[in-house]
């Protein structure tokens, strides 16, 4: 639990994350609770649980319960917090040689899959951009070849055409930026 107390706080130490707040407060609570000496080997054997049971109702609750939501900000800081609680629920387990449940490690891709595309408001044109997670969506690429069909446009003769798009052209031709 401490480990846990302390993983969640160095991941976000303002608790600014929507139920962070509420998670490190029990785990505090419980924390002091188990500095009774009678309780410390019963303690040990619930922890991997407890906190497969909290990552459970906090996914239930605030990411599949409220997936119609239009507030991104609330989206985002949602997805940030559930990755936190797994990555705790992680290490618990580890400690004491647990396996994360199936239905969890499921539910973690999801929120995975979710997270890796970032917002964009412009098409990924530089050449290392084709490993970006954006460009995995077919009209992406199609946009982006579109834009980089440069065939038959008449370039001036000193320009050294390389990795050029429309844009470029556009520029060359006729100033545009």
């Amino acid at each position: 639990r401490f480990y846990a107390f302390e993983k969640a706080h160095r991941l976000d130490p303002t608790s600014s994350g929507h139920g962070v707040c509420q998670f490190k407060t029990a785990l505090l609570q419980r924390l002091e609770r188990e500095n009774d000496p009678t309780l410390m080997g019963k303690v040990k054997k619930r922890d991997a649980r407890e906190m497969q049971s909290f990552y459970q109702h906090y996914y239930k609750k605030y990411i599949q319960a409220l997936q119609s939501a239009t507030d991104k900000d609330d989206h985002l800081q949602r997805h940030q917090t559930v990755n936190v609680l797994f990555e705790v629920l992680k290490a618990v387990n580890m400690t004491q040689s647990m396996k994360v449940d199936r239905e969890i490690l499921e539910a973690q891709d999801k929120v995975v899959e979710k997270t890796i595309y970032v917002p964009y408001n412009i098409l990924p044109l530089d050449p290392d951009s084709a490993n970006q997670a954006i460009m995995k969506y077919p009209e992406i690429q199609a946009a982006v070849f579109a834009l980089r069909n440069t065939r038959g446009l008449p370039w001036p003769k000193d320009h050294k055409k390389k990795d050029e798009d429309i844009l470029d052209w556009l520029q060359e031709m006729f100033g545009f930026q």
